[in-house]
């Protein structure tokens, strides 16, 4: 299975009817395809892992770059992996905040990224990055699998 993560800016403001569009698009068409992952948001920037079947992930890595609301895409990191990080979720989600502490250190990794155009030559910081800011929505084993807060309904 392919873990990919990527970057991108948005082509335009977006609201957080857009944003909800986006989320309810992609749960739809990620369950279909046997695709999870992540999206953190954060001002403008988009921050994303997928994780799939290499050629499925692969493809809407191509689809995501090509969307008219993105700008400046740029893949991080591809791995191969045997486990999925974010194995109950068609898409989580999660807004970044800036006035929020954790969440501002995301936002000077993710704006770095954007800037300077880093590689995977960083040997998977920025994933186990987005890993560890998302550990609030991954249950602990003894919970079982549980739906992230913005999954909720």
């Amino acid at each position: 299975m392919l873990q990919l993560l990527y970057v991108s800016g948005a082509s335009r403001p977006m609201s957080d009817a857009d944003i909800e569009d986006i989320l309810t698009t992609s749960k739809r068409n990620n369950r279909q395809a046997g695709i999870t992952g992540m999206l953190l948001w954060a001002e403008g920037i988009f921050i994303q892992v997928l994780e799939g079947e290499v050629g499925k992930v692969k493809a809407l890595a191509r689809r995501i770059e090509a969307d008219s609301r993105h700008r400046n895409f740029m893949v991080l990191l591809e791995k191969f992996s045997e486990q999925r990080l974010f194995a109950d979720w068609s898409m989580g989600f999660k807004k970044l905040e800036k006035t929020n502490e954790a969440d501002a250190n995301l936002f000077e990794i993710s704006h770095a990224a954007l800037s300077e155009r880093i590689g995977d030559h960083d040997g998977g910081l920025f994933l186990d990055a987005i890993v560890a800011f998302s550990r609030d929505f991954l249950p602990s084993p003894a919970q079982g699998p549980e739906r992230p807060r913005h999954e909720r309904r």
